[in-house]
């Protein structure tokens, strides 16, 4: 069976555990907030006690996480050990230096980082109609003739 552990149940974090888990994945997640997992939970998902429990209970770790220093914040919480063999799908939103710093600080640890982001469409009110153009109207063009002497 395929598993994953999802780190940060926001929005998109609730989204994805909910996507593996429709697609039959052994689901893994951890919150600060371990009160945003109980649907995933009823649901057949793992809670796990502590980020050690959850970055060591699958080889793919996902994290939807707000910004790097929720990720270090978090993180820092697991021994090092903890990531050696792992497979980490950042999907932390913020600039390519930090992304960079993140992959390197996984690395050290024995983990490999996999850059990504998530892109949602706007809801359908804040879409923009799509633009309506009309050609102008067709005219026969006659040739002009030249002025007539009085």
């Amino acid at each position: 069976m395929n598993s994953v552990t999802v780190i940060g149940l926001g929005p998109m974090g609730q989204a994805m555990a909910h996507t593996y888990l429709d697609s039959g994945y052994d689901v893994t997640v951890w919150n600060r907030t371990a009160a945003k997992a109980d649907d995933l939970v009823a649901r057949g998902a793992r809670l796990a006690p502590s980020v050690e429990a959850a970055v060591t209970a699958n080889d793919l770790v996902v994290l939807s996480l707000t910004d790097y220093d929720a990720v270090y914040a978090i993180l820092e919480q697991a021994p090092a050990a903890a990531f050696a063999g792992r497979t980490v799908a950042n999907l932390t939103s913020d600039t390519p230096d930090k992304a960079r710093k993140a992959a390197a600080w996984l690395a050290e640890r024995g983990a490999v980082q996999i850059t990504g982001g998530v892109q949602v469409p706007l809801p359908s009110s804040a879409r923009r109609a799509p633009r309506r153009t009309t050609a102008a109207p067709k005219t026969r063009s006659r040739p002009i003739a030249p002025p007539s002497r009085c």
